[in-house]
């Protein structure tokens, strides 16, 4: 893929940027040099990889497990509470 100052000019359009023409210029070496780097990583030989199984990783032993505490603080955090009612926060007003 041949990185061009058309074309970042068109990905500036789609991404809805003003881009002036030193940005142009800029953005076009810079993505020159991203895409270049991204076809070196296809001369890498990987024949001998094995091929990563979304479903080998579910065994990983390493992870603790997520699990959804509470703590029952709700009585400590409205201490620092202005106003609480009913276990909630209370606000003014703002919008009528």
């Amino acid at each position: 893929m041949t990185i061009d100052s058309a074309l970042v000019r068109r990905i500036g359009n789609l991404a809805k940027i003003e881009l002036s023409a030193p940005d142009v210029e800029m953005f076009t070496e810079q993505l020159a040099e991203i895409v270049s780097l991204m076809n070196q990583l296809d001369q890498v030989d990987t024949s001998g990889v094995e091929a990563v199984n979304f479903e080998m990783s579910n065994g990983h032993k390493n992870r603790t497990e997520d699990v959804v505490k509470d703590g029952s603080y709700m009585e400590r955090v409205l201490e620092n509470a202005p106003e609480a009612k009913e276990g909630f926060f209370t606000v003014k007003k703002v919008i009528e």
